[in-house]
């Protein structure tokens, strides 16, 4: 058995902690086949596949800024190799796992991972060719050439599922929102920075393990609904020429109205 990268052991700590735990199998050999997808998890009695991967500086990491960068490449590369993997699976829920390392120029925010699966991000706008120019007002967001993941392109993998560490600063933030009820006076930028490094010494900050699961529109098996439901946890769905979380954990929620940040 190969020895497992950072990757591979952050995702059995992800599963784990998150109600699987002896629910999974590592290359587990599966009859009549010849690939051995990373990991094998039984949900509910579906058999669900994982290819898991890992981004890594690049040889041509740009040294001075700005600089061009290539989002999409990284995570697309990735995309293909996982593809291969899940070939002779295509009867399965099948499902690729990112972890970033230290990939500087990839972009794994969910708009720009659809970017990498469904083209890249671009606009386009209405054309008058009678006047010889662009129609203002109907200008619009959408995917233009370089997509992986189309009706035609890759309905096995369902979804891409980015695995991070997420800082739970949720009892901080609570204690900066009861202090700052309590005040009568407004405080400097300085002085609340001054309080908030107080509170934080009482209340201690700790990284987590979270996915943001990105559905494949296209997929021909679609990851369960309901899998992946952590304190942390995100899922997005691009549908009716729109990016929409549809999911988010509890405490996501709960930390983002601290915030101020709308759910």
């Amino acid at each position: 058995m190969a020895k497992k990268n950072i990757s591979e052991r952050l995702f059995e700590r992800y599963l784990n902690s998150n109600g699987f735990k002896g629910r999974w199998k590592y290359e587990s050999l599966i009859s009549g086949k010849s690939k051995k997808p990373d990991y094998l998890l039984d949900y509910n009695g579906q058999e669900c596949f994982f290819e898991v991967k890992e981004l890594r500086k690049k040889n041509n990491e740009p040294t001075k800024w700005p600089a061009f960068i290539d989002p999409y490449t990284s995570l697309r590369t990735e995309i293909h190799d996982a593809k291969k993997q899940f070939k002779e699976f295509k009867k399965y829920s099948c499902s690729l796992v990112v972890f970033n390392v230290d990939d500087r120029q990839a972009r794994l925010r969910p708009l720009d991972v659809l970017g990498a699966m469904l083209g890249n991000l671009g606009f386009e706008m209405d054309f008058d060719a009678t006047k010889g120019k662009a129609i203002k007002g109907t200008e619009k967001s959408t995917f233009l050439s370089g997509g992986i993941m189309g009706r035609q392109k890759n309905t096995t993998i369902n979804a891409v599922i980015i695995l991070e560490k997420f800082l739970d600063n949720l009892e901080l933030e609570k204690a900066v929102g009861e202090r700052k009820k309590k005040q009568k006076i407004k405080l400097t930028v300085a002085e609340l920075l001054e309080q908030r490094m107080e509170l934080q010494k009482h209340h201690k900050l700790r990284m987590v393990l979270r996915v943001v699961v990105i559905e494949n529109l296209f997929a021909r098996i679609p990851l369960p609904a309901d899998i992946f439901r952590g304190y942390f946890d995100e899922r997005w769905q691009y549908k009716n020429n729109k990016c929409k979380r549809i999911f988010a954990g509890g405490k996501l929620k709960e930390l983002e109205a601290l915030k101020g940040k709308s759910v």
